[in-house]
């Protein structure tokens, strides 16, 4: 989907090669059917078409009661190989062989209309005209009645170039735009640069204009595609470098067990042989060796436990910082650029520019995972007020929601330890993706008050609420209790149907005296951040 084809093509190798061991026809089936979509879009048009056959092959291994509509399937892509390379004539058959499938307009009318409508579109351009006319219409009526909105642009489209062909300008403008209309609409955006392609053939006085808009949309969509390739490469590259380091790992584990046996194997020949010269003074030594050796052993299985533990406990750590840190900026993003999606203004660019920057922020994160995060690291949070700031307005801001910040003022938050203020910052953040992914609210509290042992954090929302005894608990809730776990604090969830969601962290902390909540008549002193909807 993202055009990452050498990426696509390595992994379907070895999904066959995992399959062919098993014997899995029906997987082995849809393997090679995607490799000859993957070739087809690599424009090896015959090499594709190699793929399909030997998806052929796999397909008549299975029962037959269960091949018909992978059969449509096989005989549409043949066809749209074809078709794409322009050997409309090749095409046709295969169209025709699926259009022709017994009661198919009844039991999937959706792939009966795509047929048909790639039938009339070869029909078009070998140079049957009247027939072609006819079926595109009445794939487009189908497409109609189902409302089936991508076909339906697609045959608007086809519609559009019939028309031209037969110079009925008024009938091809109509439903080029018809065609462009619906394909924003369902974000179609290749249909969307074919449509613009078109236009200057339709209306050549406003080219440029067209030209402009086609070259903004297609640029933009290239350098998605850029930036997500670029990321999938980066995840598989850290990925390749965590399996090289497991393996050697595991390499270095097989080394020190090997050399373990090769000591007791040399051990036990020794005490053979002592013991073949002195009965007596043999036993006695080799009851001390047996004792050494259990010694040995013990340390050794003692060793490898703690390496384990030690493993899963990083591998805990960083999953929650993926979890906590990263993904919620990845979601932030996302929602921005989906409310971007359509829009090609300077306003838009801009935005679209403030994105790019917080991915290059989400870089940064993952570089400081990848050199283990410490507590040096933590105090990178040099005013975690601001810190804090900083995240309510970034998460309220990409789900434009409204939200309120209340903190103790006396307090000297920097002085904190840079276990609870890494810690505290990760159960916030957690929280408010939670109240924007799941609660649809629209206002978020939060308010952050301390006692002379014990800090209180609180965050609501406005939201829908849900019934806590029947929701599940995720990965989230879990970072959640074992960050407050690692704080020997507590935390609790309350919510309703209908009544929102309260989240109450309680987290015990000490300070030097002169760094203690000051007071002003016995009362502590607050300031409040507060951001409301425009």
């Amino acid at each position: 989907d993202i055009k990452d084809y050498t990426g696509a093509e390595i992994n379907i190798i070895n999904a066959i090669e995992l399959f062919q061991k098993h014997e899995n026809n029906e997987q082995l089936f849809l393997c090679y059917n995607l490799w000859g979509a993957i070739s087809k879009n690599l424009n090896e048009f015959e090499l594709s078409r190699s793929y399909f056959s030997k998806a052929a092959e796999y397909l008549s291994k299975l029962p037959k009661e269960s091949i018909n509509e992978k059969q449509n399937i096989l005989a549409n892509n043949i066809g749209n190989s074809y078709k794409e390379q322009g050997d409309f004539s090749k095409a046709i058959p295969y169209f025709e062989k699926v259009v022709s499938t017994d009661s198919l307009l009844i039991k999937n009318s959706k792939s009966y209309a795509l047929a048909l409508d790639n039938l009339a579109y070869s029909q078009f351009k070998t140079g049957k005209m009247k027939i072609s006319e006819a079926n595109l219409k009445k794939a487009l009526q189908i497409n109609i009645q189902e409302n089936y909105l991508d076909q339906i642009a697609m045959s608007r489209y086809h519609l559009a170039e019939y028309f031209l062909t037969e110079r009925d300008t008024t009938l091809a403008i109509a439903n080029a735009q018809e065609a462009l209309e619906i394909a924003k609409e369902s974000s179609d955006n290749q249909l969307v640069l074919e449509t613009l392609k078109l236009y200057p053939l339709l209306d050549p006085e406003n080219a440029p204009s067209y030209l402009k808009e086609y070259l903004v949309l297609n640029d933009s969509l290239q350098e998605e595609d850029r930036k997500i390739r670029n990321k999938f490469a980066r995840i598989r590259f850290e990925t390749d470098e965590f399996i090289a380091e497991n393996q050697l790992l595991a390499r270095q584990r097989q080394l020190w067990i090997g050399i373990a046996i090769g000591l007791f194997l040399l051990a036990i020949s020794v005490l053979i042989i002592i013991s073949q010269r002195a009965k007596n003074r043999n036993l006695r030594f080799q009851q001390q060796q047996q004792q050494a050796n259990q010694e040995i052993f013990e340390l050794m299985l003692a060793q490898n436990q703690k390496l384990e533990e030690g493993k899963q406990s990083e591998q805990k750590r960083i999953s929650e910082e993926l979890h906590d840190g990263i993904l919620g900026e990845m979601n932030g993003i996302r929602m921005m650029l989906l409310g971007l999606n359509k829009k090609i203004d300077d306003n838009a660019i801009s935005m679209r520019g403030a994105a790019i920057e917080k991915l290059q922020g989400v870089q940064e994160e993952i570089r400081t995972i990848s050199h283990q995060l410490n507590d040096a690291s933590y105090q990178k949070f040099h005013n975690f007020i601001i810190s804090i700031e900083d995240l309510l307005r970034n998460i309220c801001d990409a789900a434009n929601l409204e939200y309120h910040f209340k903190y103790d003022e006396g307090l000297d938050w920097d002085a904190l330890s840079g276990d609870i203020k890494i810690n505290l910052y990760r159960v916030i953040q957690e929280s408010l993706q939670n109240s924007i992914k799941h609660s649809a609210a629209t206002r978020i509290n939060l308010e952050m008050d301390s006692t002379d042992s014990a800090l209180k954090v609180t965050l609501k929302d406005n939201g829908q609420g849900f019934d806590t005894k029947k929701g599940k608990k995720g990965i989230g809730h879990k970072n959640i209790t074992s960050r407050v776990n690692k704080l020997n604090g507590d935390w609790s969830l309350e919510s309703k149907p209908g009544k929102g969601t309260l989240v109450t962290v309680q987290v015990p902390y000490q300070l030097k005296e002169s760094e203690s909540v000051s007071q002003i008549n016995g009362k502590e002193k607050f300031k409040t951040v507060e951001k409301t909807s425009s």
